[in-house]
Order: C-alpha cells, then structure tokens, then sequence
C-alpha cells in the first residue's frame, strides 16, 4: 500500500498528490468521496464513477427546470425531429 502525508490547509483541505491523481485518473472537477472507517481512525477517499449521461441530465435540468427527465427528452426528441425534416 503506498502512503503519503498530506498536510491539512485552512477550512480543512488537503491536496491529493499528483501521483496519486495521474493514476487514479483524477483531473480538476472530478468529484472524490470521503468515508470515515467504522473505527473512525481513518478517512478513505474515493473516486466517483464519471457517468456522462447523468452529468448531461443535470446540465438539462439546470435549462429545463420545471421539466421532468421525460419531458425534456420528449421535447429534444421532437426538436431532433424536425431539425433533420
């Protein structure tokens, strides 16, 4: 298991080391999760899973806010429609 020492800055933050990133393929934006051991003597970070499609729902909601995921799908369905007639 490789270690290292992380000095903790103000409001609590670390830095992964940049070995640790290029392997773990973590680039700026990149959302980690923290999970505090049972025995709470240890804080394990962990990568997300990039998911595209839920990252790509989220930007439509943001547009379409008062639509539910079907409407808006429904509604770039028919604009795709009637692009390509």
């Amino acid at each position: 298991m490789e270690k290292a020492r992380l000095k903790v800055h103000v409001k609590g933050r670390v830095t992964i080391p940049k070995e640790f990133r290029k392997r773990l393929e973590i680039s700026e934006g990149d959302q980690v999760e923290a999970i505090l051991r049972e025995d709470q003597r240890a804080v394990v970070i962990r990568v997300l899973t990039k998911d595209w499609l839920e990252d790509m729902l989220s930007v439509l909601k943001r547009v379409f806010p008062d639509k539910s995921t079907k409407e808006i799908i429904s509604d770039l369905r028919q604009g795709w429609e009637e692009h390509v007639k």
